[in-house]
């Protein structure tokens, strides 16, 4: 795992983006995941999205994985995003997430961070 001076994070995230798969806070709301961990996802959304909003979404994870992965989670942040006023980043903390589900999210972004830091050097 990396962890920057001033890391406070318990799990690390990767800057992958993914397609957001289902979203049940209506259609448009959350456009797309800009990064994913373990706990939890930082989504794109062309509205705000009051914190502490409880919000249930599914997401597929690429190959080799190949699943989807359904969770619940809570509003934790939303700030305007650089784009405009008609964009948001929204932060969603999981609360509810299968642990096998869980351990293949954990899986996946420690394996892309893996790559995308053997990319780099």
């Amino acid at each position: 795992m990396r962890i920057d001076g001033d890391e406070r994070r318990r799990y690390p995230r990767s800057r992958r983006g993914l397609p957001l798969a289902v979203d049940e806070a209506g259609p448009g709301v959350l456009n797309h995941v800009d990064n994913i961990s373990a706990n939890g996802v930082l989504c794109h959304t062309i509205k705000p999205v009051p914190l502490m909003t409880k919000m249930r979404i599914a997401l597929d994870l690429p190959a080799p994985y190949d699943r989807r992965v359904d969770a619940e989670g809570v509003v934790v942040r939303c700030d305007a995003d650089d784009r405009g006023d008609d964009h948001f980043k929204v932060a969603i903390l999981f609360t509810k997430i299968d642990a096998d589900e869980h351990e293949a999210v954990r899986q996946f972004v420690e394996e892309d961070i893996a790559v995308q830091d053997g990319v780099s050097d």
